[in-house]
């Protein structure tokens, strides 16, 4: 009985370095792409990648498994896996619908938050380290950034009281391609000008969930995702959708 639970310990050990050393490949690859340094469209390699990180393939391989899973890499024909490009268009198409989605919920959060005053303190949290990121600006900030701002809108999403919509939401990964596709076209991580208009933006979020207040609450989002377009609107196609998010956003707007 010893030696069966002793061989068990064992492969829950080596399991447990496995996962832990794939985690740390897919945050330094991921880390890679936020600054840049691993640019939309570049070709991943697994022995080239392996070498870099001092590690062997598998753990290579099933951190860029994860990342495909999470839209950070694209895995293409001849088993070539590469850097996702997104698009400003992809991402105005993802503000569209999350505008809609935000909306749509806005009395269902505003209700179900009544109840629950630890998703003002959440949020409150939330955005206490963001400005601390944003003031630090420290090694990985563009990545700490992201999920930051990801948590903050899952926060209330979360009180709309439907899963499958929680989800899509969370799927469209608008934070993630607002930073990305701006980075791709620009070469360089958003402005600190717009990190900082972002901040207040979210605080007038939480001050109308604060406030119990759904009119508020909508104006605060549709502004937000409004505002988000500005830089994106690059060419005759981005601009139409850009107009129509805010045509969206003049339409809810209370």
């Amino acid at each position: 009985m010893n030696t069966v639970q002793n061989i068990e310990c064992i492969t829950d050990l080596s399991l447990l370095v496995n996962t832990s050393l794939v985690d740390v490949v897919a945050d330094k690859i991921r880390q890679n792409i936020y600054t840049g340094k691993y640019e939309a469209g570049k070709k991943l390699i697994v022995r080239e990648l392996s070498e870099e990180f001092g590690v062997s393939h598998t753990p290579v391989k099933d951190a860029l498994n994860r990342l495909i899973s999470e839209g950070y890499v694209e895995a293409l024909p001849r088993r070539s896996m590469v850097v996702r490009t997104y698009t400003n268009a992809e991402l105005l198409d993802a503000l569209e619908a999350r505008m809609m989605c935000e909306v749509f919920y806005a009395d269902a959060i505003i209700e179900m938050s009544k109840g629950h005053p630890e998703l003002v303190k959440e949020l409150e949290e939330v955005m206490a380290t963001t400005r601390r990121l944003v003031a630090e600006r420290g090694e990985h900030f563009n990545a700490d950034w992201v999920a930051n701002e990801v948590r903050f809108h899952r926060c209330y999403m979360l009180y709309c009281g439907n899963a499958r919509v929680v989800k899509m939401h969370q799927d469209l990964g608008t934070n993630r391609i607002t930073f990305l596709a701006y980075l791709g076209v620009n070469h360089t991580p958003l402005k600190l000008s717009t990190l900082e208009c972002n901040l207040m933006e979210h605080q007038a979020i939480v001050d109308a969930i604060a406030a119990a207040d759904s009119a508020r609450f909508i104006n605060a989002v549709t502004r937000h995702i409004a505002r988000a377009t500005d830089d994106y609107a690059t060419d005759d196609e981005c601009r139409a959708k850009a107009a129509r998010i805010k045509a969206l956003k003049a339409k809810y707007e209370v």
